[in-house]
């Protein structure tokens, strides 16, 4: 399963200790450290099932500070702009076999520890 956190996240800490607690083995990555380029934010959302406006965080800073409600953006527009200001991704995203959760959403992370504990 693969993890994208912050670090000082609440809600990636939540999630990693859920998963945790499953014994879900993840691959994880802070991804303020070790940044995305575009083509690999596009693969990720590719695999995940996502597109950039799935994974925009509307309640980021920079979100406000750039204006982003008043702007129309297409997904290129957006990737660029990501991977620039990673606050603008919300957070966590966890892509495993069965799914891929954006966000701590206690239920989908759950059901997505169990289709990983199933399949091993």
């Amino acid at each position: 399963m693969e993890v994208y956190v912050h670090p000082t996240c609440t809600s990636c800490k939540k999630a990693e200790a859920l998963l945790s607690e499953a014994g879900v083995a993840v691959e994880r990555r802070d991804y303020f450290r070790d940044r995305f380029d575009a083509e690999e934010l596009r693969a990720l959302l590719g695999r995940a099932g996502l597109s950039a406006h799935d994974v925009l965080s509307m309640r980021s800073r920079a979100y406000r500070d750039q204006g982003l409600a008043e702007r129309d953006l297409s997904e290129d527009d957006l990737i660029v702009l990501m991977v620039a200001e990673p606050t603008l991704l919300r957070r966590p995203i966890v892509v495993g076999i069965g799914g891929t959760a954006v966000g701590f959403d206690r239920g989908k992370l759950e059901a997505l520890a169990a289709a990983e504990s199933a399949a091993s």
